[in-house]
């Protein structure tokens, strides 16, 4: 099954995020947004796990989460990679936590990685929420002013207690995302 590593966000972020999102709708070209339901913090993209291999990749997990301590964590701002003049990506940013929920992703990455997991890309964790995926080249005027008139927008905050590994399925439609496990980050 396709596996990541993500901390889950409250609802009321959740409707806060999707209120803006509708408001982009109306101001540019089709993009495909996030779901509201699949609004989540990828602490990292495992791939392909097999079904033999998930109870040692949830005691991992656990072994590397269970002192970390508990991340509290403000979303704010709108945003864009790789860049305004090529944006591929809209995304939220973190206002606060960002370091803490950095340095619970590289540990994830590095320990995961000599197991045999997926690496990640060599660049540099950017902590963000996707809300939207740009797949052709627009006119990026509407855009760039928007996250402008939007770079105080404060989405809400919260202390996540804990990261799931999740189950992505692939659809049509859009993808679903299933909680496996729940697992603290204090012990």
């Amino acid at each position: 099954m396709r596996t990541f590593i993500s901390i889950e966000i409250p609802d009321d972020i959740k409707d806060n995020v999707e209120k803006v999102i509708g408001e982009m709708k109306a101001l540019l070209p089709p993009i495909k947004w996030v779901d509201k339901k699949n609004l989540h913090l990828t602490m990292k993209f495992l791939g392909w796990v097999d079904d033999p291999k998930i109870d040692p990749l949830k005691a991992s997990i656990t072994d590397i989460v269970k002192d970390f301590g508990s991340i509290k964590i403000r979303f704010s701002g709108l945003g864009v990679f790789p860049s305004s003049n090529r944006p591929r990506v809209i995304w939220v940013g973190i206002s606060e936590g960002s370091e803490k929920v950095k340095e619970l992703a590289e540990k994830l990455n590095e320990r995961l990685t000599k197991e045999g997991y997926r690496k990640e890309e060599d660049r540099d964790f950017s902590p963000h929420l996707t809300i939207g995926r740009i797949k052709e080249r627009i006119e990026t005027g509407a855009l760039n002013n928007f996250i402008e008139k939007k770079e105080r927008e404060n989405f809400g905050g919260f202390t996540a207690k804990n990261v799931s590994l999740m189950k992505s399925t692939l659809r049509r439609s859009g993808p679903i995302y299933e909680e496996i496990e729940k697992i603290g980050l204090s012990s």
